[in-house]
Parts: structure tokens; sequence; C-alpha cells
């Protein structure tokens, strides 16, 4: 809120000033503020966007209407170039297209590098969108060497306007795009620094597994490879794209990287998919991301019906206990902590049956797995409140409690190992406290 807060004040108190300086007799001030009322407007996140993008192109027409190309050219430039941005947003490529191509023009020559770069990249994705894609890599050729390395700013600039020359290639039909976007994607990805531009790195990271999956359909004799390539690019952009920063991008990675996992086929992968498919569904947004949605379900029902052939009578839970404790030590918990976070965030009661599911899930596995399965449980939960970690306990004691004697015995058995051999000395002693107030006998 007080970010929103802050953008409506701005915007109230460039309105003021705008109000408060004569066209007539202070025009440059005047034309300098109404620009800069614009881009307040475009980048307002208050009421419509529509809206905004409609009163920011109002300012744009006043303040290019008094900066004169012939005498102001520079000026003039960032005006149409801001107005392309936001003719471009309104759904207008074309338009957009060619203000962005004017500002370029008024710009060559003007020791304005970077801002022509920046004019020429916005080019670039307007007449991608067009699908004029040959005339699309050429701004961008443009483009990419006019940008100042020697600063951060020029640095992203540049790795951005490779990414986009790369979507460009990618979108032209045929192997031969695939593997110029896939070059261009590596050349962003040897220039960025991930510090320095942490969304570039995820952005570009989640490119090259696209690419890599694509390559892998066109040549089935470098398949796994390429696909195996593809699933560390896209755990690589999961680095930057988490759930809670990056919704939509998390999504879209999750669902790409399940798709790269079933491709590679066999049981484990097929769990890792049906898990990456389990994400994607339950971040995605039904009201907005509705078709996106019924995609990764469609994925995650083809996913479980392979499953089906190879374990039947397995649920969805049951694959994902088996994953964890068919996993790498060094993973496991990694593997619980993302999806105990994702159920302990839901409303009960489905909070609690969720994570019962899932308790009773690892409860039947047999007694070495199950307890590595508790293992990372335990291991994650005290890595979070104590009130996530009593949630979870009382789940996985209901769980226990739903199976016959001797089972329940085995799992109490399994949970009280795992209880010694993830925790520390003062850990144990709060865990095991915690459960006798629940009236657990330790076997």
């Amino acid at each position: 809120m007080p970010a929103v807060t802050d953008r409506r004040e701005a915007i109230e108190a460039l309105e003021v000033r705008l109000a408060a300086t004569p066209r007539a007799s202070r025009p440059y001030e005047h034309a300098a503020i109404a620009y800069r009322l614009g881009l307040a407007y475009a980048e307002s996140p208050v009421g419509n966007a529509s809206d905004s993008l409609r009163k920011a192109l109002a300012c744009y027409d006043v303040a290019a209407a008094i900066f004169d190309p012939r005498s102001d050219p520079v000026e003039h430039a960032r005006v149409i170039n801001a107005a392309g941005a936001a003719q471009r947003a309104l759904g207008d490529p074309r338009r957009a297209a060619g203000l962005f191509e004017k500002a370029a023009e008024l710009l060559d020559g003007r020791e304005r590098g970077s801002e022509r770069a920046a004019a020429l990249n916005n080019l670039g994705l307007a007449r991608t969108e067009l699908g004029q894609l040959d005339a699309a890599v050429e701004a961008f050729d443009v483009a990419v060497d006019l940008f100042d390395t020697a600063t951060a700013d020029g640095r992203r600039g540049r790795v951005a306007t490779l990414h986009n020359r790369g979507q460009a290639h990618a979108a032209a039909p045929g192997e031969e795009g695939v593997e110029a976007a896939l070059a261009d994607f590596e050349e962003a990805r040897a220039d960025l620094d991930p510090d320095e531009a942490p969304y570039h790195h995820g952005l570009v990271s989640h490119s090259i597994g696209v690419a890599c999956s694509a390559l892998a359909s066109m040549r089935p004799s470098e398949r796994e490879p390429l696909m195996e390539e593809a699933v560390k690019a896209f755990d690589e952009s999961l680095t930057v794209f988490t759930r809670g920063s990056f919704p939509f991008q998390y999504a879209l990675a999750k669902y790409n990287l399940g798709l790269a996992y079933a491709g590679l086929g066999g049981a484990k992968n097929l769990r890792r998919a049906l898990a990456c498919f389990e994400d994607a569904i339950a971040t995605l947004d039904t009201r907005v991301h509705a078709a996106a949605w019924r995609q990764a379900y469609a994925s995650l029902e083809q996913t479980e019906k392979e499953l089906e052939s190879m374990a039947p009578g397995l649920q969805r839970a049951d694959h994902f206990a088996a994953l964890v404790s068919g996993s790498r030590r060094e993973d496991r918990t990694g593997l619980v902590r993302e999806r105990l976070l994702r159920l302990l965030a839901l409303p009960d009661p489905s909070r609690r049956s969720a994570l019962a599911e899932l308790a009773l899930a690892s409860a039947r596995l047999d007694g070495a797995r199950s307890r590595a399965v508790m293992e990372a449980e335990l291991g994650a939960l005290m890595e979070l409140p104590n009130e996530h970690l009593e949630v979870a306990l009382r789940a996985r004691l209901d769980a226990h409690g739903r199976l016959p004697d001797a089972e329940r015995e085995e799992a109490d058995r399994a949970l009280d190992g795992a209880i010694g051999e993830a925790l520390q000395g003062p850990q144990r002693i709060f865990v095991r406290d915690f459960l006798y107030s629940l009236d657990w006998e330790r076997p």
C-alpha cells in the first residue's frame, strides 16, 4: 500500500505543477512536466490500466507538440518513444513501431547511444508482434552494439535486447530459428551478472529451457541431452521466479519443467513432472489464467495416466512420497519444503486435510523409505515457525491414527527414528515433548 499511495501522491503533485505552469509563458517547463506526468500515469498501478495509458498519451501529445523535432530532437524523441510504449501496451504495435522508428532516427548521431538503443529495442519488439521478424532482428542487431556496457543499466539493456532478439529468432519456423535463438540466449547468459540483473537471469534461463525443449522435439537423436539441459535451465530460472515473488512466471517455469521431465520418461521423471504440474495448477489463478490452468491440468491428467500404468492405484500424494524417498538425500528436504509451504498456506480445513494426506502417503511406505520422507519433513519444518511445525505434527499423528495397529506402530517407529536422525538434542526434546502432549506414545 505505501508504494501505491506514493505513486498516487506523485501523480497528484505533478498534476498541480502542470496546472500552475503556464504553457504560453513557460512552454519548455510545461512540456517537461507533461512528459513526467505521462510517465507517472503509464506506470501507475492505480485504477484501470487502459485509462491510465490514455491519460499518458494525452500528456505526451502536449509535450511532443512543444518539443519541436527540428530544434529539440532528443526531447521529442524521448516523448514519442514513451508514447510508442503506451500504444504498444494498448495493443497497437503498428502505431507503436512508427513512433519508435521516428525516435530512433531523431537520436541517430546525437551521442545518445543507449537512448537510441532503447528505442530500437522497442522497435524490434513491436515488429516481432507484427510478425515482421527479419525487420525486428535488424533493429535488435543495431541496438545490441549501442548499449554502454560500462554501466549496469547498459549491461542490462544489452542482455534484454539479446533476449528479445532470441525471441524473434525463435518465432521463425524451423530448426534454424531455434538454433539462432539459443545462441542469443547463451550470449545473454554469458554477459549477465545474476546478482546485478536477477530478473533477466531468470528470464534468459527460462528461454534457454524452452529453446532446448524445442530442439529436442526436432532432433530425436539428441532428445535426452537436450531435455536434460532444459531441466537445468528451468531449475535455474526457478531460483529467481519464486512462488511468492513472481507467481505467474513460477507457474510457467514449473509447467515447462514438468513437460521436460515428462519428455525424459520413466517413473521417477514422471513423478517429478506430476509434482511440477501440481505446483503450477495450485499457483495459477483460474480467473486470470484460465487457459494456462486448463493446459497444465491436461498435462497433469496425462501424466497420471502414464503413472497409473506403471504403479496402479497410487494417488498424487503417494507419488510425491515415492519421489521424495527415491531422491538423493540432499534433494529431499528441498522437495518437501516447497510442498509444505504450499500446503501450509491453505486455509483450514483444506490445510489439515492436505497435510494429513501427505503424511499418510509417507507412512504407507516401507520402513526405510518412510523414515527418509519423515526426516526430510522434519528438516524442512525446523526451518519454519513453530506454529507450522505444530500444525504439521498434528496432521502426521492424525494420519498415523488412521492406520491399522501394526502399520501404525511401524509408522510411529519410523517417526521416532526420523526424529533421532534429523534433529539435534534441543530440537528432539521439543518435538518429542509436543508429541507427548498429544498422547503420542514412543514405540
